[in-house]
């Protein structure tokens, strides 16, 4: 049967299935999904934890092969499938049928991937799991739904925010539920035990160290100040500085500027409604002018690329990422 998120954490106290399919397109809540279920098994005597695909050779023959293998042991067995595409080939929907026909009883099977669309989820593979087992779909929170997640999140760490507090996190992080995550784990870390958290406390623990903030990085991105630039991300990477952190406010001001630059846009209003002041009110109109409405694009798509990178879908190294973004935002 399809699990409900709200049902998640306490359907995980109770006897477990022995497939279960978790999809969400945000890695974030697709891992922590996956390790509330994986430390539930646990507890449960499923002590032997395998990921198939990692010895080399097919996933899916590595599936069937554990159909009939059996623990050596006699313990109880964890296996883990990672998909990369929701959308499964003929020979894994085939052996996914297999393993689902007679679930070993030492093994619990957890698939997980990118959520399937409409379709996807009416294919044999998917229902048989639902047939056999649970899924799980998760869906990032949108609208109204990401406010009340910035502070739910804060609750969950023992934390109080006041309003304004829960909006800049809200505004700053846009949507990017990783980088807000890393957020709040650095406010448990500098301010260990603080249960209320306002503004200026936010704004504290995003700074680092060597006297330089993210701030002063966006700040320094929209005056075209190069070598400024570069010393701020110096210090940062040095430091400890956190590049889904620097990710958000320069995602944020490519997204001010890319609104800014579309046609009918009254400023003035623009900037209140934005609630951003002077001086970078200059700041933007200046970098308004000097970015082309492409440019400004293909830099939004770039920090999708580096949020890969940060993430860890993607090796590539990450910092000269977010510097080669930075210079790119002063032509």
């Amino acid at each position: 049967m399809r699990l409900k998120p709200a049902q998640w954490a306490s359907h995980l106290r109770g006897p477990l299935a022995s497939v279960y399919g978790l999809f969400s397109d945000e890695p974030l809540l697709l891992q922590e999904a996956e390790d509330a279920l994986i430390a539930a098994a646990a507890q449960q005597g499923f002590a032997q934890k395998q990921r198939l695909g990692q010895q080399g050779g097919s996933v899916w023959d590595a599936l069937r092969d554990e159909r009939d293998a059996g623990s050596l042991f006699a313990e109880q067995r964890l296996l883990l499938l990672r998909l990369d595409s929701p959308k499964v080939p003929k020979e894994g929907s085939a052996a996914l049928q297999y393993w689902l026909a007679s679930p070993p009883p030492d093994a619990l099977l957890i698939l997980s991937g990118p959520r399937p669309d409409a379709s996807t989820q009416k294919t044999a593979w998917f229902k048989a799991i639902e047939t056999h087992g649970h899924t799980l779909l998760l869906y990032r929170p949108e609208g109204q739904d990401w406010p009340r997640w910035v502070e739910q999140r804060l609750r969950a760490a023992g934390m109080r925010a006041d309003s304004a507090a829960i909006q800049l996190l809200t505004d700053l992080s846009a949507g990017n539920l990783s980088a807000c995550h890393q957020a709040i784990q650095r406010l448990q870390q500098v301010y260990p035990g603080q249960s209320i958290i306002d503004v200026t406390t936010i704004r504290a623990v995003l700074a680092d160290s060597s006297q330089f903030t993210i701030y002063d990085l966006a700040d320094a991105v929209l005056r075209g100040e190069t070598e400024q630039i570069l010393r701020i991300l110096d210090r940062l990477r040095s430091g400890d500085g956190e590049p889904a952190l620097c990710l958000w406010v320069l995602h944020k001001d490519l997204r001010l500027l890319a609104e800014l630059r579309a046609g009918g846009v009254d400023a003035d209003a623009f900037f209140q409604q934005n609630r951003i002041f002077p001086p970078r009110q200059g700041w933007l109109r200046n970098a308004a002018r000097r970015l082309t409405r492409s440019g400004l694009l293909a830099g939004i798509e770039d920090c999708l690329a580096i949020d890969a990178r940060i993430k860890g879908q993607d090796p590539t190294p990450v910092w000269p990422a977010l510097t080669d973004l930075c210079l790119r935002m002063c032509r």
